[in-house]
């Protein structure tokens, strides 16, 4: 029959076992706040870098992408007016939900084909609403669905931004680049079409 002396020695020893598991147990990879952070990056990189490939390799941003954008930024628009009234239209980040809508309208009001400063100013002025209007959209539509995101302090936020601006920087450097990465056969097996400057020769993906 133990003792009591040799029955407090083993629970001794099974205290320290334990606190030797639980120091050398690991964090988490991710905690609540560290994943609205890497949502909020994830969703603005994922949809930013396909504009930011397409004007480093046609040098545009194609229409489908503005349209995109028109429709997800007026339907958050009118549906914050629904669900919050219409006084949140007030709000200079309801407002801005509205700069599609705006470069829709200047694209109606001025003729299309024309090569007048008017119109390069419009083509760079829809190439900067999409460029950042789609990530910011992507983040937007992140603190909507994720409980908690709309607490993100400022740091965190700039930090988002600079995620997404690097990866849109080199999805762009990366179009840019593309003789050097893809073919012609590349582009037209994805149903792009294929740029004058791309290389001839069967799909490689990567070569």
């Amino acid at each position: 029959m133990l003792t009591m002396s040799v029955m407090q020695e083993r629970i001794g020893e099974g205290a320290v076992h334990t606190g030797r598991r639980r120091r050398t147990q690991t964090a988490p990879l991710l905690d609540e706040d560290s994943r609205r952070l890497v949502a909020a990056g994830l969703a603005g990189s994922a949809i930013g870098s396909w504009p930011a490939f397409t004007l480093g390799v046609y040098g545009v941003v194609f229409f489908e992408q503005h349209l995109a954008l028109w429709a997800a930024a007026t339907s958050a628009f009118l549906a914050l007016g629904l669900s919050r009234g219409i006084r949140v239209w007030r709000r200079p980040a309801a407002l801005a939900l509205l700069l599609p809508s705006l470069w829709m309208l200047l694209a109606w009001l001025i003729p299309t084909g024309g090569t007048s400063d008017l119109h390069i100013a419009l083509f760079w002025l829809g190439v900067v609403i999409t460029m950042l209007g789609l990530p910011a959209l992507a983040a937007f539509l992140v603190r909507l669905m994720i409980p908690g995101a709309e607490r993100l302090r400022g740091r965190e936020r700039v930090g988002v931004a600079g995620v997404a601006a690097i990866v849109m920087a080199a999805s762009f450097l990366v179009g840019t680049q593309h003789p050097h990465m893809l073919t012609c056969e590349d582009f037209t097996i994805s149903g792009n079409f294929a740029p004058s400057n791309c290389s001839p020769g069967t799909g490689s993906t990567v070569r």
